[in-house]
């Protein structure tokens, strides 16, 4: 595997294991819940997009093709699922999509039409779920959860208060 690809695959790795923190930070008592009611979601939902998204771009590379027909699950119906469950799939989608990073054969998609790199396509799902934990962070700050050392190393800790009085 050559370095580019052995970075990318990390950065995967890396991206993944803060979902999963994440995931494991929040209390089950607050799980299903809104923080923001009525605005915003629960953060089930908020994993619950993210698993949907994974799971329309696997069947997407599994096919060669990505496009709207590939998200078969809505979040909502992804949001009902306990929080052992989510973690359960989300780590299934992990070892799948590395998978993907890793063969080499593979190196376009067809994209909504458009023939694309197989990493641009992998580095929108990396957004995708980066773009979740900016709504995250905001659920944990209003339920005073304390926030996962790997997404506070990933974005600077320096921009991250350490605060005692939080709740894990």
């Amino acid at each position: 595997m050559n370095s580019l690809l052995k970075n990318f695959l990390e950065n995967w790795k890396e991206v993944n294991q803060t979902t999963l923190n994440l995931i494991l930070a929040v209390p089950e008592k607050f799980y299903h819940q809104k923080p923001f009611a009525p605005r915003f979601k629960s953060f089930a939902w908020e994993f619950s997009c993210i698993l949907s998204t994974r799971l329309g771009y696997l069947r997407g590379f599994n096919v060669g093709q990505l496009d709207e027909s590939c998200f078969l699950e809505t979040d909502e119906e992804l949001e009902k699922l306990s929080k052992e469950m989510m973690i359960t799939k989300l780590r299934s989608t992990n070892l799948k999509i590395e998978q993907i990073i890793k063969d080499e054969k593979k190196i376009k998609i067809n994209y909504f039409g458009k023939e694309v790199s197989k990493y641009n396509v992998i580095s929108w799902l990396l957004q995708h779920e980066q773009l979740h934990y900016g709504k995250l962070i905001l659920y944990f700050s209003k339920k005073k959860i304390k926030i996962p050392t790997s997404l506070k190393k990933m974005w600077g800790e320096n921009s991250f208060k350490q605060d005692k009085k939080l709740s894990r």
